[in-house]
């Protein structure tokens, strides 16, 4: 026969389990997709620092000709990492691709983009997140696909894959890789 601390401590084992599995469930069941056809949102007006020209960049950069894509990602990233050769190819073929340097230390994102060649048009530093969390970012990476105006058409968390670029972004840009 068990003791009663026996018992109590198997009965605690029991809830952590149970209420792990439940989270682990409802965490992966995200979608990793949001399309923003149902609502408006566009890129809020910020002020920030370009990591590459130490210049000020603003929610204008996003407002012009044709579709941009924002990548938020960080050197520390080791999916962002994964995903740098994808933005290499489609940047090759001239999709314009904005990055968002995500709470980076300003340079090791220099040295990282200098060692792995850079995607990117412009680099917006974001050093404590502030413009990422008005941009609703949950983690690195994500990636949003912005019209002429500003306003957001896809938001997707997660790596960019070629199978994921082609089924989502690859429409919009006339750029299969």
């Amino acid at each position: 026969m068990l003791s009663k601390n026996t018992l109590k401590l198997v009965a605690l084992i029991a809830i952590v389990v149970s209420f792990s599995s439940v989270m682990i469930i409802a965490l992966s069941d995200r979608p990793g997709v949001e399309l923003t056809q149902e609502r408006t949102f566009t890129v809020p007006e910020f002020n920030a620092i370009s990591l590459l020209s130490a210049e000020q960049v603003t929610e204008a950069l996003f407002k012009g000709e044709g579709y941009k894509l924002l990548n938020v990602w960080a050197s520390w990233c080791g999916i962002c990492q994964r995903e740098h050769n994808v933005l290499l190819s489609v940047a090759q073929q001239g999709v314009p691709i904005v990055g968002l340097n995500y709470r980076d230390q300003t340079q090791a994102a220099r040295d990282y983009l200098s060692l792995k060649r850079n995607p990117y048009q412009e680099v917006i530093s974001d050093p404590n997140g502030k413009l990422a969390i008005e941009l609703g970012v949950i983690g690195t990476p994500e990636t949003y696909l912005i019209d002429q105006n500003g306003q957001v058409l896809i938001k997707y968390r997660g790596e960019i894959t070629v199978d994921k670029w082609n089924e989502l972004f690859s429409e919009y840009l006339d750029v299969s890789i």
